[in-house]
């Protein structure tokens, strides 16, 4: 298989979707601070992710959770970023919600990262600030 591929996202990814999160550098997480088992039931039991993989390795990914709209994570490593990996994933889990029975998404993200340039871009509105660091997007869930 030559290039990049999108394709569902099972437990077995889980290690290279932690090792694309942290080498983000903007909205960062502490290693540790979400569970293997909780990362599993995300993308397994209460939602669906996908992951970008190319020569083997991990490059991008995101999840979507059924029941509460929220975009958990979209996220592509740096040295992968602007290839459209983003985009392709934004374009499947939004597919993907519209199959789901919720009126609305929501997302966080921290209030100077470069991914409210995209969310703004990909029809998301900021609705205001979330706690100190953060602001909160939603968008209507359109079937």
């Amino acid at each position: 298989m030559s290039g990049p591929h999108l394709r569902q996202a099972t437990a077995a990814d889980i290690p290279g979707i932690w090792e694309v999160r942290y080498s983000v550098t903007e909205n960062t997480l502490t290693p540790g601070r979400i569970s293997d088992e909780e990362a599993r039931g995300s993308i397994e039991d209460t939602g669906c992710g996908w992951v970008i993989e190319e020569a083997g390795r991990i490059e991008a990914f995101a999840v979507g959770i059924a029941k509460t709209g929220n975009v958990w994570a979209l996220f592509v490593r740096p040295d992968a970023q602007g290839r459209g990996h983003g985009t392709r994933l934004h374009a499947a889990m939004i597919e993907w919600f519209r199959k789901q029975p919720i009126d609305r998404l929501w997302l966080l993200t921290g209030t100077t990262t470069k991914a409210r340039e995209f969310y703004d871009k990909n029809g998301w509105e900021c609705v205001g600030p979330y706690g100190s660091d953060e602001v909160r997007y939603e968008r209507a869930n359109a079937a």
